[in-house]
């Protein structure tokens, strides 16, 4: 149960002590909107807060334009809440918005159209703790001033790279989807000292490794051709029985990606149909080639929990309905929207026994703090003390009107 102040602020506040060179002002403009966003009416944008906060319209957007360092306050609550098994999830987004004048607007792949279209990019950096199969949003990225000769795997590349030091303390490895698995990637994020698991192609080329005798004279043999994905070289693959079933058999090995010039770990992993026949390949990597197997397919299937994150930030948590055009503004808008879901997963969820925990619902805690931010308006504007043993019946009974499940 809710009480004032509201768990989301409590944990809020705990988190924004420990930032350092965070002043008074700033502290307080933070703990207020964090607990403003998910009891708003309405589109999350300047306007509406505004209107229903306690700043004015123009001192919301003279904050929204100052940095705000969410990748240590989100590094904060994983510390707190987060287990020491976890990854680093990586994966670009794309929001909708109209108009021409928005910083980094433009076209971009979005997942759930299939197609290009016109709007904005980030990328998001999540932490996911992989006995809990939780994701923890830690920063957003928008995709923005991009130079000319930059490609895209570049600038991603680059968001690793300068973000390495803090990212290191929370894990040494990045999971990222098949458009990853190539250079310039692969091998910035390797340098910047982290290893990479993601999916290959099924046009990728791997060598194995030659391990047969030397000429005696003349440059020595490296490799001893190319993996037949249908057929892999059992002297080399060896099969997973923890992965394999009636319907999957799952290979690993060490070979080299011919296109990054490295040594990685793979598994494959056939699929069967219901006569026994291979019906379809997938195809799994790691730079890490001392990772089991199992922890290459587990790592890299538990990175989707950070699509619930986007998804709950861009249903329940204004993500998409910023009124900002330069991108200080945007950068705040969406990171603050994320965050929130942060609060409200590790104030309202986690902290209830993993053998009672239902699923979370954004949602029911969205309706819950509107309900309870306007009953006590009303309690306020009638006189009512809320701690009235008989109001704080009422005030349970109001927050959880309308709640519905995720």
């Amino acid at each position: 149960m809710m009480t004032c102040p509201t768990k989301i602020e409590t944990l809020a506040d705990q988190i924004l002590q420990k930032l350092p060179g965070l002043s008074v002002w700033r502290y307080r403009f933070l703990l207020r909107l964090f607990v403003l966003w998910p009891a708003m009416l309405g589109r999350r944008n300047f306007v509406n807060l505004g209107r229903q906060g306690e700043y004015t319209e123009f001192t919301y957007r003279k904050h929204f334009a100052k940095r705000m360092d969410w990748l240590a306050f989100n590094m904060q609550l994983v510390d707190d809440h987060a287990g020491p098994n976890r990854i680093i999830a990586l994966d670009p987004s794309y929001l909708s918005k109209s108009g021409k004048h928005t910083a980094g607007v433009g076209y971009f792949h979005s997942g759930v159209a299939g197609k290009r279209k016109w709007g904005l990019e980030i990328t998001g950096l999540a932490a996911v703790d992989l006995d809990d199969k939780t994701a923890y949003h830690l920063e957003a990225v928008q995709t923005v001033e991009r130079h000319d000769q930059e490609s895209l795997l570049d600038y991603y590349a680059d968001i690793i790279e300068q973000r390495a030091d803090e990212l290191s303390q929370v894990s040494k490895y990045v999971v990222a989807d098949a458009y990853f698995s190539r250079n310039p990637f692969i091998q910035r994020v390797v340098d910047a000292g982290f290893h990479l698991i993601s999916r290959l192609r099924k046009n990728v080329s791997l060598r194995y490794f030659y391990s047969g005798p030397q000429k005696p004279k003349g440059r020595r043999k490296l490799y001893g051709g190319f993996v037949d994905l249908k057929h892999p070289n059992l002297d080399v693959f060896s099969k997973v029985d923890a992965l394999s079933s009636t319907k999957t058999i799952a290979y690993h090995g060490i070979v080299q990606l011919k296109a990054a010039a490295m040594s990685i770990g793979v598994v494959i992993v056939h699929q069967l149909d219901k006569h026994g026949k291979l019906k379809s390949i997938k195809i799994y990597m790691s730079t890490d080639t001392k990772q089991a197997a199992t922890e290459i397919i587990k790592s890299y299937r538990y990175r989707y929990q950070q699509e619930f994150v986007f998804r709950d930030g861009k249903q329940f948590s204004g993500l998409e309905e910023g009124q900002a055009r330069d991108w200080l503004k945007i950068d705040f808008h969406v990171n603050c929207a994320l965050t929130v879901v942060n609060l409200a997963k590790a104030a309202h969820h986690l902290n209830v026994p993993a053998d009672r925990r239902g699923a979370f619902s954004m949602s029911d805690i969205t309706t819950a703090y509107a309900n309870e931010r306007l009953a006590l308006r009303i309690f306020r504007k009638c006189g009512i003390d809320p701690n009235l043993p008989k109001m704080k019946a009422v005030l349970a009974e109001v927050r959880n009107y309308a709640a519905r499940a995720a």
